[in-house]
């Protein structure tokens, strides 16, 4: 038997060996967890990445990826990363990045950050569709990927950039400041040390890592000895050919979340190219708001094709003078797809040599903040691609060069030609503060992007959808926004006239989903009616309201009726909406046109009857329907009074087989001539027809008036000294033809058919039948009419009337509405009363005539339309 000695000598050696190879199988378990999670977590780059969909995820260029087993590169989305990042999937808040030490926190509902690892790359974050399928949008934002920028990173997440359909970050390969150190994303070290200092980067970031010149080596001595200012040595030109080229062919950076193959075409070979992701690209600033939905809107509206060349955005024309070329500002900068191609290839191309050197006005690498002079240059030199500016109808720019507040008072005229007017066509917006356009593209320059979160209230949150929001800033006057803005009323005004403006784009999208299952002709489409009616709103006219409901009103594509801010009458009260109308509940398409300085009530026993002033109701109602976004939503309108009778349907084939644009000038309706000292002929009030174009020159014209005190005026003068301006008159009819004349050099045109039959009809149309020139003579209708059609040479014009009628006017008594729909369109639709049965026609034979000719007519026209 062993002695105890013995036993305990073995007894303690075993133990000894037993603790060193517990000890080095331990550290062997903790070296090769450390070693996994490198591979897992520090080469692959702080996000999820399946890697049965690609094998490209690290953040190292190829040749360092050489030994390295991709199919670990699995990494943890940043979400459920260490807290100062992200947050937990518990939790319900996001903190986001502290800005001057300031902790932000966010609603999780507010702002959605964390990235599914199941969700398709190419819709990262997306949230509206973009309009068209052909119409996808990759956004290419430039950035520097510091602790300061992440709170930037995630409010474009937040906001604009989940509405792109491919959101992309393009970094320099050097992260960090100089707080938290700087770390090289090209060596596996710079890797594994920005992990440790809780840098990590989400799987929407590209590092650029061919990159000469990283942004971090610009210190004050370095700018002073390559002669440069302090700031700009950020030398941006060079990431943004880099990133084009990478978007083009996937060469010169790593995509850190991986981006798998895709064909060219269907049945192509696969390619790993951004290019054939999306139609249409946009380098964007990261301080710029985008509305990525427009994009699609604006280029589908000038029927573009991602196919064929352009280049476009806020044109600058200041760089012609030394470089020849204009450029689109750097804001926001629109490629087509060809165009992103011919770029890229440009970029490949172009001399190396110089690349430490300052742009020269040619197409060569450059160490230059002005990249998009380079590129201009580049486009220009290799594929005679040029800039083209982005801009609406009336001249308003889609893309805000600088933040609305001062945007919207621009004036070229009081600023004379400074470098940002230089060059371009001139519009009358350019004079009028209002030349940012109501379907935006982009705003540039919000520093703060605090504003961006702002806005996505503005337009697709709280505000938009009014929505109770205690964060909300809730004015005197019952105006709502997300934040004071500068300039506040100017800019809400505008803010308004946007979201009209998008919600009516919207409208129009899902109108256009459903008419392209369906063939239309060319005349059906883009061709709306805005009926504004000018009303009373009492009970003795409120019956007139509901028959326009049912009969021809139903037939306009939008209807409004525009009142005075005082309702009621004598016998049940007048009621002031400017100041106690909260509780008073009106019909939608009823507008108060609060700002009226002249309501109808003041001079109800006045024997001059002339109290009404319908000219101050009629100009203060073109701004509100400019103001709101309404000039936006239809190409046609008509100011139309309560008592005709309009058929829109024979209005839009008029503007038809005129071959007319709603983008060209057009005012037209029944001229009359009468009044013989008149400067300019006009359109009788009956019904006043616009194009779109002119409707919003003359909100222009309008939203300029001052208020006039006739107690101090001459009032608006007669003849040829008639004045465009605000009066107390009801002298619409000229004031109009003279304004438009004046500032626009419009001039009225007759409605009349190809026979010279008139189309407007002044009268009831039992009378107007019976009207003939010869036997009546010349008084007031047909005085100074021309007698000969100016096209065909027919004599003896202006007899009643067209087999397409456009409208009949003189109606009074609300039932001759169902009596004329019942007539015409076989419809009874009263339910106000049915006396209208027993009305009878006082010319029953030349009337029933005539509408035996208008319903041949309007039958023939609806089979040809169909």
């Amino acid at each position: 038997m062993p002695s105890q000695r013995s036993i305990g000598r073995s007894r303690s050696a075993l133990s000894v060996r037993t603790t060193l190879s517990f000890v080095l199988l331990t550290a062997f378990i903790v070296g090769f967890i450390f070693i996994l999670q490198v591979h897992r977590n520090y080469l692959g780059g702080g996000s999820y990445l399946d890697s049965d969909k690609s094998l490209a995820g690290a953040w190292l260029p190829e040749e360092s990826l050489a030994n390295v087993d991709r199919s670990r590169l699995v990494n943890k989305s940043p979400s459920v990363r260490r807290g100062k990042r992200g947050q937990s999937e518990n939790n319900n808040e996001v903190s986001l990045p502290a800005r001057q030490g300031e902790k932000r926190k966010i609603s999780k509902e507010k702002i959605k950050i964390s990235i599914s690892a199941k969700e398709d790359q190419s819709n990262i974050l997306q949230s509206i569709t973009i309009t068209q399928p052909n119409d996808r949008v990759y956004c290419m934002v430039p950035f520097i990927w510091t602790p300061s920028a992440l709170y930037t990173y995630h409010a474009i997440q937040a906001s604009w950039g989940k509405r792109c359909h491919i959101l992309r970050f393009f970094i320099d390969p050097i992260i960090g400041d100089g707080t938290v150190g700087y770390y090289n994303m090209t060596e596996a070290s710079g890797v594994i040390a920005a992990q440790k200092a809780n840098l990590t980067l989400p799987r929407d970031v590209v590092i650029l890592h061919d990159m000469k010149r990283p942004w971090h080596t610009c210190d004050t001595k370095e700018n002073e000895e390559k002669n440069k200012p302090v700031g700009n040595c950020r030398n941006i030109f060079e990431k943004v050919w880099r990133m084009i080229v990478f978007v083009a062919d996937g060469s010169g950076g790593t995509n850190v979340g991986g981006d798998s193959r895709v064909s060219k075409e269907e049945g192509d070979e696969s390619v790993n190219s951004g290019a054939y992701r999306a139609e249409w690209f946009v380098k964007v600033d990261a301080d710029t708001f985008l509305f990525p939905e427009n994009v699609g809107r604006y280029v589908e509206a000038r029927k573009w094709s991602y196919n064929d060349h352009h280049y476009f955005g806020h044109v600058l024309n200041h760089r012609q003078s030394d470089q020849g070329v204009s450029i689109v500002a750097g804001g926001a900068v629109f490629l087509s797809r060809a165009t992103l191609l011919a770029a890229a290839d440009a970029f490949r191309n172009m001399p190396m040599e110089k690349g430490d050197e300052e742009e020269d006005g040619t197409c060569r690498d450059a160490y230059t903040g002005t990249e998009e002079v380079v590129t201009a240059v580049c486009l220009k030199e290799h594929s005679n691609i040029t800039a083209e500016p982005a801009i609406d109808s009336e001249g308003r720019e889609q893309v805000s060069l600088y933040e609305l507040d001062p945007m919207l008072d621009y004036n070229r005229t009081e600023q004379g030609e400074w470098w940002f007017w230089e060059g371009k066509k001139r519009f009358p917006c350019h004079d009028d503060g209002d030349c940012v356009a109501h379907l935006p593209l982009a705003f540039h320059h919000y520093k703060d992007s605090q504003f961006f979160l702002d806005f996505e209230k503005e337009f697709y949150g709280s505000v938009m959808k009014r929505e109770d929001d205690k964060t909300l800033i809730k004015m005197n006057d019952g105006r709502v926004a997300a934040r004071h803005w500068p300039g506040f009323d100017g800019t809400y005004q505008y803010l308004e006239r946007v979201r009209e403006a998008m919600k009516a784009a919207r409208d129009g999208d899902s109108q256009s989903l459903a008419l392209s299952n369906t063939p239309q002709r060319a005349s059906q489409v883009n061709n709306r009616l805005y009926c504004m009616v000018p009303f009373i709103w009492t009970p003795k006219y409120e019956p007139s309201y509901h028959a326009i409901h049912k009969t021809w009103g139903k037939r306009c594509d939008v209807l409004k009726f525009m009142i005075d801010p005082i309702v009621g009458d004598k016998e049940t009260g007048f009621l002031d909406l400017r100041n106690n109308g909260t509780n008073y509940k009106l019909p939608e398409d009823i507008i108060v046109i609060s700002d009226m300085r002249r309501p109808w009530n003041a001079c109800p026993d006045s024997e001059a009857g002339n109290c009404r002033n319908i000219w101050e109701k009629i100009w203060r109602a073109w701004v509100w329907v400019d103001s709101h976004g309404d000039s936006d939503i239809a190409e046609w309108f008509v100011k139309i009074d309560a008592d005709s009778y309009l058929f829109p349907e024979n209005l839009k084939r008029y503007v038809v087989d005129k071959g007319w644009s709603p983008d060209e000038h057009h005012y037209f309706g029944h001229i009359l001539k009468h009044r013989d000292d008149d400067a300019v002929p006009m359109i009788a009030g009956a019904a006043v027809f616009f194009s779109r174009a002119t409707l919003k020159a003359a909100a222009r014209i309008y939203r300029k008036f001052e208020y006039v005190d006739e107690s101090k005026d001459g009032g608006v003068g007669s003849g040829e000294f008639m004045k465009c301006k605000d009066a107390h008159t009801d002298q619409e009819e000229v004031i109009t033809s003279v304004c438009l004349k004046e500032h626009l050099g419009v001039d009225a045109d007759p409605v009349l058919d190809e026979m010279g039959q008139e189309l407007v009809i002044l009268g009831e149309i039992e009378d107007v039948l019976l009207w003939n020139r010869t036997e009546q003579g010349e008084w007031w209708y047909w005085k100074n009419k021309p007698r000969k059609h100016p096209i065909t040479g027919k004599d003896n014009m202006h007899h009643c009337c067209g087999e397409l009628p456009i409208n009949f006017h003189g109606y009074k008594d609300f039932q001759w509405f169902f009596k004329l729909e019942s007539e015409l369109y076989s419809e009874a639709v009263s339910d106000l009363g049915d006396s209208w049965k027993s009305y009878k026609w006082r010319n029953p034979t030349e009337t029933n005539i005539y509408f035996d000719r208008v319903r041949k007519a309007m039958k023939e026209a609806a089979n040809l339309g169909s």
